[in-house]
């Protein structure tokens, strides 16, 4: 059950809304058991069988923080470790099984989460949660559930005890839902068309390779920013705040740069959580330290070829990054620097298309013009309607900061909300006319 579905804005959220309001009104200590029912249904919605294994994720890291916090109070610091353990090792084993030999929905942010958990708990960042309705919150809120942002408990204690509810978080939080609503329906479903069609002909020319895959480059970031907005804009709805995934990732300088800027819950998470604790810049090999951190988030996507091989590739860019700022001998122009950084994000992007690595390394070539046809002809005319230079063009706007500051000139004046009922209203048509195209990111 897509956000951008029939049933889930018109059956699943229209519902769940009508009980919480009146529970956040009324009745506010009923907000959080709520949430949790909704959140389990939701769940259950997509697959009922994978429920037993939601609630035993969200027994064990319950359980586990509770049990370090007791043996660290009665002086026991290995029984404390030993939980830690214990968690971390049924967390991956969970994780691995259930993300390759079974595949649940949402089994790796869930992961991810419950182990920043028990190690915060451990590091004595936060306290272990006794509230086993609010744990369970924590664990299973639908709006993270399914791709992220991957939510730290540390950011969201007292929000996930009590929400805070409000009518101006209200609608600010349906101001960013439909924000990401049209990023997703009006732009990158539309694009991906294009993407999609072209990535999957052989023997393209270099020019309808080049469309092809900058046409994914657009798709893929509109796609999983638009979920991302979603999932902030419905956490205000409810009266929870999470932070940000994304900050403009394809104007980076540098593939350092970018990973500051793509998905951020996750590259904080692999910093916090492995690369520091491996050693990160401080001990042992910082490049070895920084390409097993990139190798394991490809891992982390899949355990096909194409995602480790995506992951090595970012890991070895990223380590001649870092060796070429410690070895400074000239530096290129902002523009040259920005440009080869797209290129590189897109090379990546080739292989975390493709999950059969042969035809990531057939497709590389066509780029410069080995091994396919240089006529497009026709065929590129074909794909660059005049409509879908308007919807590459807006895709492209949307991935600059562009979209930010006219956001922030729309929130100084309050008729600008009818701007944004209006592009509400129409991404809803769009959902209601088409057939539904899920997440690309909702596999990992």
């Amino acid at each position: 059950m897509g956000f951008s579905t029939n049933t889930f804005l018109f059956i699943f959220l229209l519902g769940t809304l009508a009980v919480y309001i009146p529970a956040a009104l009324f009745l506010p200590r009923l907000k959080v058991p709520v949430l949790l029912a909704a959140s389990l249904i939701f769940y259950s919605w997509a697959d009922v069988t994978a429920l037993p294994v939601l609630l035993a994720m969200i027994l064990i890291n319950y359980g586990c923080g509770i049990l370090m916090e007791k043996y660290r109070a009665a002086g026991q610091s290995r029984y404390e470790t030993l939980f830690l353990a214990v968690g971390i090792v049924l967390d991956l084993a969970i994780l691995i099984f259930f993300k390759y030999a079974r595949f649940i929905l949402g089994i790796s942010f869930m992961s991810l989460s419950g182990i920043a958990y028990l190690v915060d708990v451990f590091r004595e960042k936060v306290k272990a949660q006794r509230n086993i309705i609010t744990f369970a919150l924590f664990m299973s809120f639908f709006v993270k559930i399914v791709e992220g942002p991957i939510i730290r408990y540390s950011d969201v204690t007292r929000q996930m005890n009590r929400p805070e509810f409000s009518t101006a978080r209200f609608t600010e939080g349906i101001r960013r839902f439909s924000v990401g609503l049209a990023k997703k329906v009006l732009l990158a479903d539309q694009i991906g068309v294009v993407a999609h069609d072209i990535l999957g002909t052989a023997n393209n020319s270099p020019a309808l390779a080049w469309l092809g895959i900058i046409s994914y480059t657009i798709q893929l970031y509109l796609d999983f920013s638009g979920y991302t907005d979603m999932a902030i804009g419905l956490g205000k709805m409810f009266g929870i705040d999470f932070k940000e995934n994304f900050n403009n990732p394809y104007i980076a300088q540098s593939l350092t740069d970018f990973w500051h800027r793509w998905h951020m819950s996750l590259s904080k998470w692999l910093r916090d959580y492995f690369y520091i604790p491996i050693g990160g810049s401080r001990s042992g090999n910082t490049y070895v330290n920084l390409f097993l951190t990139f190798l394991l988030a490809g891992f982390w996507h899949g355990a096909t070829l194409n995602y480790i091989i995506w992951g090595a590739w970012n890991g070895i860019i990223l380590c001649i990054e870092r060796f070429l700022k410690k070895h400074p001998k000239f530096v290129l122009p902002e523009l040259v620097r920005h440009a080869i950084t797209l290129i590189l994000i897109m090379i990546g992007w080739v292989f975390f298309y493709f999950e059969d690595f042969r035809q990531a390394l057939a497709f590389l070539p066509t780029l410069i013009g080995l091994g396919s046809t240089w006529n497009s002809g026709f065929t590129l005319r074909w794909y660059l309607s005049q409509r879908m230079v308007l919807t590459l063009l807006a895709g492209i706007i949307c991935c600059t900061p562009t979209l930010d500051r006219i956001e922030e000139k729309m929130r100084e004046n309050r008729i600008w909300d009818l701007a944004y009922l209006a592009l509400l209203g129409v991404s809803i048509m769009i959902v209601m006319s088409s057939t539904f195209q899920t997440f690309l990111y909702i596999r990992y």
